[in-house]
């Protein structure tokens, strides 16, 4: 069973990045089941009989990485369980405030004596459990990969496996490329015809895979170079012609081996070049120093930075024949580019100064972002910050940072004490590959989301169980024998209940990450640029989506949107007909006011939710309470809105204007309610115009005129609303 799991990891390496880097549904999916399925042949491998008390026992392998996938695991079931208000509004002020803001503004008004409400620290948990089930595959598939490298040989096939993969990567965007086809596999590319992509979209994301294969080659490279004093026994001494002749062919076997190494290191290293990812360069650039420096504090391995010199000059050698000026000429954009990365860190560390302690939730950033983000990058949309560190600070708070960098560490020091008792030079280069590595992803994080992509996570995760299984290897075995550490307990109490943990946990994963899938198939959220999917899907389709997966919002949001849809199609039969049915409106509107007030319940940080349910409160004007409770419920969802709208969106801002004009004009002059509801369509009017410019703006005035001259005939209010008081 190990040897079918270790051949289905091994397929897993390579199917991920060349499915666009497994960022889609369908290839996370067929990802993540893939690794559940080769861990739970490990699982069952590691369940056997005591051959001296005849009982059964479960052994799991215990490796410097299992406390940090412990820790964020914990934390991320902590973020999304639900906690009393006495506890969030002395710890976690905001996510209370937004707990609250996430209410049914209809049932804003609590009466006294009502329980205690609970919310969890992640105001959205859907995007956390989406987390969980990520973490949880990366987690396991380094477990599993781990224990099944229980071999020299399977150390190499995997390595080989790796190296091989980012080769047809390079080469195939190279291909693409300078062919002229700008296509990766069907979809045509969507960055410059000049980049390197390979099979990834992002050519940024292709960098993060080369420099980690580039690591991996020179460290791999290294560990067969051959050892002084290490030479093929001469004929005439005691051992037989046999020995003789394997000794020989054996040396010329690393001989081989090391060549398809450089090679591969080259080709790599090219792609690397040609994706003409800057923050690539430099983590590859700052790795391999740090890779030197460890090498040289070993005075008998020295010599091994001569073989990743040679690396790195075959590949700049090759790069400049073929020609590199476009690639080193980004760096002259380099300053701009950090400008507007600089600018969106600094957007997110105000997330961060807001939830400064538990965060947001892991994978919430998209969905918090529009109410930080600058108006100088107005109508983009962001999922990643550009910055995996920061977007992590902002997602996990001081909390989650401490336990990572805590986990981090840990690694880090066992590996190192190890790494300092071995004197083989397989475990030496290898084992130091993943600290290398693991300074490539951290530096070139700052920049980018590489931690983002499934496919090079998962990279990620086998080339640090590489040199984990190396640093273990016993050098006196040349096919095998690795010495891993294995807790081992009876399959009664603790082991039947670690065994039923780490069982539940696989199902669990699998289940959701299956229920996720067809809940997509259904309805399309998760952006998909490759497959041309149906944005607009029936009715029926998407609340088949919501029985599948009922915690993700943008269900309920389409399902509103659809419900619109119906409804004025049967107001306008209606209209022709001459048949009006108040009661069936009514019911109708009370439908769709429940959808959206369940979405903005599962995700109250999107502003179009919360202005979108407060115009459909507005249409309720037929019931006995509008102007008690229907009424001021849409002035709590447009307060919302504009606590959640920021300076992305103008057309959120004229939407708000829009709706306080026409409260203002439900409010008698007199009234002292009507000169704030008034001021407010100003300000955000105002807001909008101030976020547009030329043809556009001119134009947004005049729709406000327009607007607002319906409800107020008068040019001083036109004016007013404008902000011309000339």
């Amino acid at each position: 069973m190990e040897k079918a799991a270790f051949y289905i990891y091994l397929i897993v390496l390579v199917i991920s990045p060349l499915l666009f880097g497994a960022v889609h549904t369908y290839a996370y999916t067929i990802v993540f089941l893939g690794i559940l399925v080769a861990t739970a042949l490990v699982l069952a491998e590691n369940i056997g009989k005591d051959l001296g008390s005849g009982k059964y026992r479960f052994k799991f392998l215990k490796t410097d990485l299992n406390p940090l996938f412990l820790l964020l695991f914990i934390f991320l079931v902590f973020q999304t369980i639900p906690l009393p208000e006495s506890i969030l509004k002395y710890i976690f002020s905001e996510s209370l405030v937004l707990g609250k803001k996430s209410l049914p503004a209809s049932n804003a008004i609590i009466p006294e004596g009502q329980p205690e409400l609970l919310f969890s620290l992640a105001p959205y948990s859907y995007p956390v459990r989406q987390s969980m089930i990520r973490w949880t595959a990366y987690g396991l598939l380094f477990w599993g990969l781990t224990q099944s490298l229980n071999s020299r040989k399977r150390i190499e096939l995997a390595i080989f496996v790796i190296l091989i993969t980012g080769c047809f990567e390079a080469l195939y965007g190279l291909i693409q490329t300078y062919s002229g086809s700008n296509h990766i596999w069907w979809f045509k590319k969507m960055s410059s015809s000049r980049d390197v992509c390979g099979t990834y979209i992002n050519r940024n994301h292709l960098a993060g895979l080369m420099e980690m294969d580039v690591l991996l080659a020179a460290g791999f490279a290294a560990a067969f170079s051959l050892r002084r004093g290490k030479k093929p026994s001469p004929f005439g001494s005691r051992t037989g012609l046999r020995a003789r002749i394997v000794e020989m062919l054996s040396v010329e076997q690393q001989f081989s081996k090391r060549v398809f190494i450089v090679f591969s290191g080259v080709i790599v290293g090219i792609g690397l070049i040609f994706s003409a990812s800057r923050g690539g360069m430099i983590a590859v650039a700052i790795s391999m120093l740090v890779m030197g420096l460890l090498l040289v504090s070993r005075k008998k391995y020295r010599r091994k930075g001569i073989i990743v010199l040679v690396l790195f000059v075959l590949t700049s050698a090759y790069a400049i024949h073929i020609g590199v000026e476009y690639p080193l000429g980004r760096f002259k954009y380099f300053d701009a580019s950090f400008k507007d990365r600089t600018r969106y860190a600094q957007k997110t560390l105000e997330i961060f100064d807001d939830y400064r302690l538990g965060g947001t939730g892991l994978g919430s950033f998209q969905y918090v972002y529009p109410k930080y983000q600058a108006a100088q990058d107005k109508k983009k949309f962001f999922r990643f910050a550009h910055n995996d560190w920061v977007q992590f600070i902002a997602e996990g708070g001081i909390i989650g940072l401490c336990l990572l960098l805590t986990g981090i560490f840990l690694y880090i020091f066992r590996a190192m004490k190890l790494w300092r008792r071995r004197t083989d030079p397989y475990a030496i280069c290898l084992g130091i590959t993943p600290v290398a590595v693991i300074t490539a992803v951290a530096v070139h994080s700052y920049s980018d989301f590489n931690l983002h992509i499934p496919a090079n996570c998962l990279v990620l995760a086998a080339i640090m169980a590489i040199g984990y299984s190396a640093l273990h290897l016993d050098r006196r075995h040349m096919r095998g024998k690795i010495h891993f550490r294995y807790r081992t307990l009876p399959l009664k109490y603790k082991g039947f209940l670690a065994l039923v943990l780490i069982s539940g946990l696989i199902i669990w994963t699998g289940f959701w990450t299956m229920r996720h899938f067809v809940a997509e198939a259904y309805c399309n959220t998760v952006t998909n640029s490759t497959l041309n999917r149906d944005q607009t899907p029936p009715l029926e389709e998407i609340k088949k989506a919501i029985e599948w997966d009922r915690y993700n919002a943008a269900y309920w949001f389409k399902m509103a949107r659809e419900l619109m849809r119906i409804r004025n199609e049967e107001r306008e039969k209606e209209f022709e007909t001459g048949k009006e049915s108040p009661k069936k409106q009514d019911q109708r509107q009370m439908e769709i006011i429940r959808v959206l007030e369940k979405a903005v319940r599962l995700n109250p940080f999107n502003a179009q939710f919360h202005l979108r349910l407060g115009w459909e409160y507005t249409y309720l004007w037929r019931a006995h309470d509008y102007h008690r409770r229907w009424l001021p419920a849409a002035d709590i969802s447009m307060e919302r809105a504009a606590y959640f709208a920021g300076e992305k969106n103008p057309n959120l801002h004229v939407e708000m204007g829009n709706y306080w004009v026409m409260r203002s004009k439900t409010i008698d002059p007199a009234n002292p309610e009507w000169e704030p509801a008034w001021n407010r369509s100003c300000r955000h009017y105002q807001k909008a115009l101030s976020l547009e410019s030329g043809k556009v703006r001119k134009k947004l005035i005049g729709q406000i005129k327009k607007y607002v001259w319906n409800y107020y005939p008068d040019e001083w209010f036109v004016g007013q609303a404008v902000g011309d008081t000339e």
